[in-house]
């Protein structure tokens, strides 16, 4: 293969290519990400062609002028619809006529971000794997035009990702363990044992690095929160310490009423008195005289 491939890490507006290539939606708007960088260096007059082109399948590539940037032609590969997500089958297709549109065009010098990641959320692991193997196939015939293929990206985690898999799969070295997916790592020959993994040093067995250099160790358990009237473990709940029991202050019985008194016995009332007695008819009788 003719062709030389090589790793930049800064800002694909600024390198010396003559063409670059633009992580596009298929409406072909200039929005954030890679994409707005390119708009606000180009100028206006890049979306304006884009305008022009209009909506484009999804997978394929279109050409405008480079506008104000040292690149002669802007590539736009759609890569996802518009405000929606990218996935391997529309980056592979879109790099393929990427390449294709950068042949016609007589590109010599070709300059890749990392296509869909941004605002196509497609795992930059996955994008490396599709760049560079779509653009080593493409290379390998020595048909094509181009003699120099940069994969340019800006921050640092998606670089070294992009790095590793360029020197395992571009330069032939080994994977380095602390950054090596271990999907992409090769199956032991048959009859052979599993290469160990690295013993375990003072702070535990080490991990394998995935995801830009983010440990792919146990998960933490999630941090659980309780309501008010929920009890709290151990102490501590949601990072606050726990709140000290109630105080229960017990109030001493009201005494019981007293009793009531006893009722007193309803008097009699007393005998009527005897009628008078009626004087008798005629003559009161007293003592018999003598005789």
């Amino acid at each position: 293969m003719k062709t030389q491939l090589r790793m930049i890490r800064g800002d694909i507006t600024t390198v010396d290519a003559d063409a670059i290539v633009n992580s596009a939606n298929n409406d072909l708007v200039m929005g954030g990400g890679v994409s707005g960088a390119i708009r606000r260096v180009a100028g206006q007059e890049v979306q304006d062609e884009c305008h022009k082109i209009g909506t484009v399948p999804l997978g394929t590539a279109a050409v405008t002028t480079g506008g104000l940037l040292k690149a002669q032609w802007i590539i736009h590969a759609a890569v996802n619809p518009l405000g929606m997500w990218a996935d391997a089958k529309s980056v592979r297709n879109a790099v393929k006529a990427t390449l294709k549109k950068a042949d016609e065009k007589k590109v010599k010098r070709l300059a890749f971000p990392a296509l869909g990641t941004g605002a196509g959320a497609l795992a930059v692991e996955r994008c490396a794997d599709i760049l560079i193997e779509e653009v080593m196939k493409h290379c390998e015939p020595e048909q094509t035009s181009l003699e120099e293929v940069m994969f340019v990206l800006y921050d640092e985690k998606p670089f070294a990702i992009f790095e590793e898999k360029f020197k395992v799969r571009v330069l032939g070295e080994a994977p380095t363990p602390e950054v090596a997916d271990p999907r992409a790592l090769p199956e032991p020959p048959p009859g052979t044992a599993p290469v160990p993994a690295p013993a375990a040093g003072p702070a535990g067995p080490v991990q394998p690095l995935g995801g830009g250099g983010r440990r792919q160790g146990k998960r933490p358990e999630p941090t659980r929160r309780y309501g008010p009237s929920s009890p709290q473990r151990g102490g501590i709940s949601a990072g606050r310490p726990a709140l000290p029991p109630p105080r229960v202050v017990q109030e001493p019985a009201p005494p019981p009423p007293p009793p009531p008194p006893p009722a007193a016995p309803s008097p009699e009332p007393p005998p009527p008195p005897p009628p008078p007695a009626e004087p008798a008819d005629g003559p009161t009788a007293g003592p018999a005289p003598a005789v």
